[in-house]
């Protein structure tokens, strides 16, 4: 079901409204949803794709075109985000306007207002280094993204390809180093193929298929190792204001890390 509704969104593309409608007040880290989070993400996907491909670029421009992305809506008290305008991008740019287009969404579907001005703030991307902030543990090599997740208490990850399930991020790592000398790519899960997976981020270009925002297949073999979160209680990105930044995360910029220290910090090994 949630490959078929993908697949659809992907191909069929429709105006998705950047207004903002007026939501009962909840804050908790953790509600019941008649909306579940998978359906909020294939939405999101559709609403950035739908403006196409853009370009592929992890430039100075690129990252501005991020922050300016997102505008504050005062009246509100949210942010609004303006796809069109989230280009040139890279794969992790992709995956957190995807995951933050995804939270609106998903408060807007369930008719509840669950993420404080405070949090959403926090939430915004920046210029920052990696580390600082949610939007620095999302960029950071190594499980930046994974590491976030687990901190706030929004979901989990997991290394087995048979547990993984469309909407789920995916890190994917080219080569053995994780840190400064990796070789990786953050993606959104749509189809286990077997022998290849199918994915959507932002994509380097290559023969025959542009840079940017899209779907794409990779052959397993290529990949050296892998790490899958999923986003079981989206409400708890309301602790996004607390987080504490994370030094370990800023070293991983220029320094090596092992995968045991990786699993460990993101809760799967103890």
């Amino acid at each position: 079901m949630r490959l078929f509704l993908l697949t659809a969104l992907l191909l069929v593309c429709s105006p998705w409204s950047q207004a903002a409608p007026k939501l009962k007040e909840r804050r908790t880290s953790s509600i019941p949803s008649a909306h579940p989070w998978w359906k909020s993400m294939q939405s999101a996907i559709m609403s950035i794709q739908r403006h196409g491909a853009g370009q592929y670029s992890t430039g100075d421009r690129a990252k501005q075109a991020l922050v300016s992305s997102f505008r504050w809506n005062e009246q509100y008290r949210r942010p609004q985000l303006n796809a069109l305008a989230a280009r040139p991008s890279f794969c992790s740019s992709a995956v957190w306007v995807a995951t933050l287009a995804s939270l609106l969404q998903w408060e807007e579907k369930n008719r509840r207002r669950v993420i404080s001005p405070e949090a959403w703030r926090a939430l915004l991307p920046h210029l920052d280094k990696d580390g600082i902030g949610p939007w620095g543990y999302a960029n950071a090599n190594g499980p930046g993204f994974a590491l976030l997740v687990h901190k706030l208490g929004a979901g989990f990850s997991f290394t087995d390809w048979s547990k993984a399930q469309p909407s789920d991020v995916l890190k994917i790592w080219w080569n053995e180093h994780i840190g400064g000398q990796e070789r990786g790519h953050i993606v959104i899960l749509v189809k286990d193929e077997g022998d290849s997976v199918c994915v959507w981020s932002s994509h380097q270009k290559r023969e025959n298929e542009p840079g940017g925002y899209g779907i794409r297949r990779y052959p397993k073999s290529a990949i050296k190792r892998v790490l899958f979160t999923r986003i079981t209680q989206p409400a708890a990105f309301n602790r996004a204001h607390r987080l504490q930044d994370d030094p370990w995360l800023t070293r991983l910029m220029t320094q090596n890390t092992t995968w045991e220290e990786c699993l460990r910090r993101c809760g799967i090994w103890h």
